[in-house]
């Protein structure tokens, strides 16, 4: 473990390139789960030809909403493939120059280390099950596709309180005695 008052630059980049490729992936998910969800594109599909005297069946306007989904959901895939990468450098680097924070089952950890800790750990339990779901929707057999893709969007759901907890996690470090942690990360 080194000291929580430096991050190597490796870290940082690895942090950050986390930060931004799950942060695109959640955002095409979320679009996905409302604005474009294929029934309401289907709908607004529909009601715009209608307006032009083009009539088509709810089949064919859903099947237009799916293939204009298809754009987004390629970058889905593709950040998929980034974080598959930037998860498995993340975890050859925590392996090679240890972690950031105390383990949760050191004797001279403080109940918020240990807390920090699990946070961690439920992250990068539900980003292994993401990375590996995933891959496996991409090259795992045809007969597992439905159970890996209901694992794969139960797992989505680690990442939004994982933010929550971040994020307060941040605040708190910067109004007491980790002040400055933010501009550490940013800067070194």
């Amino acid at each position: 473990m080194y000291s929580q008052h430096h991050f190597p630059l490796l870290h940082r980049l690895l942090h950050w390139g986390l930060a931004l490729t799950m942060m695109v992936m959640l955002l095409t998910v979320l679009l996905r789960m409302g604005w474009m969800d294929k029934n309401h594109m289907a709908a607004m599909i529909d009601q715009g030809l209608v307006k032009l005297g083009i009539i088509i069946t709810d089949k064919q306007a859903v099947s237009i909403a799916r293939a204009i989904r298809g754009v987004m959901f390629k970058w889905h895939v593709y950040f998929g493939y980034g974080v598959t990468g930037l998860v498995f450098a993340r975890f050859i680097y925590m392996f090679k120059w240890g972690t950031h924070y105390q383990s949760a089952f050191s004797s001279q950890a403080t109940a918020k280390q240990k807390a920090q800790a699990w946070v961690y750990w439920g992250f990068y339990a539900g980003v292994a099950t993401s990375v590996i779901t995933g891959l496996l929707l991409e090259f795992g057999p045809q007969a597992i596709e439905r159970q890996a893709e209901t694992l794969h969007q139960l797992a989505l759901w680690y990442f939004i309180p994982f933010i929550c907890l971040h994020f307060a996690g941040i605040l708190l470090a910067e109004s007491g005695s980790d002040k400055g942690i933010v501009s550490k990360m940013i800067g070194g």
